[in-house]
């Protein structure tokens, strides 16, 4: 029987001999010698993290969400930026919480949809803001519905999947070619981050479940068929970049 901390394979690059990191809150990370992926291994299955955001993530409910009028209003402000991409387009919101952003980018003029897979912050989101397109649903399951986007907006959910590859698979098949993809995730190549990783933040599986530096971003979306178009400077450990889905 193998032991529970023998080396495994990368999820990310495929490498064999990922080998184990530290423990946190009862669950092993291992780390990639080729491509540094830093992941849990193994991964939560879908029920654990369904019932983790159904019932506990943010305590959001039909009727209330926490801090909702000061997020409406910094998404208002973050969406600005964001014009050039979604003025008279189709834009998804994927991972939208309680559809902030999706409200925002709604008032620039694209016609907005949002997507999340926990069933109390699509419930605020439609009550609230019924001028947006939502979904609870997961990423496989709405890659089924066939739509598509010019732009897709994913804040904060990336580091949250059980592995890359089925989060990478939606993005390709949803974005639009010369489409374009925004991503925002803790970044452990940051030079913000401590060099004991035990004691950053971001890392609290089974919240967080996987952790990217430049490289291996840039890695995995140039395999699913996107380039980098922007990488925008950030002062935190985060990633803040945009893809572009290639033509062909």
């Amino acid at each position: 029987m193998a032991s529970p901390h023998t080396p495994t394979e990368c999820p990310l690059c495929r490498a064999q001999g990922a080998a184990f990191a530290f423990s946190k809150n009862g669950y092993d990370l291992f780390r990639c010698p080729d491509c540094d992926f830093l992941f849990v291994h193994p991964y939560p299955n879908a029920a654990t993290l369904r019932a983790f955001y159904e019932t506990t993530y943010r305590g959001a409910s039909a009727n209330f969400y926490p801090k909702a009028s000061s997020r409406r209003w910094r998404a208002l402000w973050r969406s600005l930026q964001f014009l050039p991409y979604v003025w008279r387009k189709d834009v998804l919101d994927f991972g939208c919480g309680g559809g902030f952003m999706a409200e925002a980018f709604s008032r620039l003029g694209a016609r907005a949809a949002g997507l999340d897979i926990s069933q109390n912050s699509i419930a605020y989101a439609k009550r609230h803001f019924p001028q947006a397109t939502f979904y609870c649903e997961d990423s496989t399951t709405f890659r089924q519905r066939g739509l598509t986007f010019d732009f897709v907006f994913s804040s904060e959910v990336l580091e949250h999947v059980a592995g890359p590859n089925e989060f990478m698979r939606t993005l390709a098949a949803i974005t639009r070619p010369n489409g374009f993809v925004y991503i925002s995730a803790p970044d452990i190549g940051h030079p913000a981050v401590p060099q004991d990783l035990l004691s950053w933040t971001d890392i609290c599986p089974p919240e967080h479940l996987q952790f990217f530096n430049h490289r291996n971003l840039c890695l995995i979306f140039e395999r699913y068929g996107f380039t980098l178009h922007k990488t925008m400077k950030s002062r935190t450990p985060a990633h803040s970049v945009i893809f572009r889905r290639k033509s062909s």
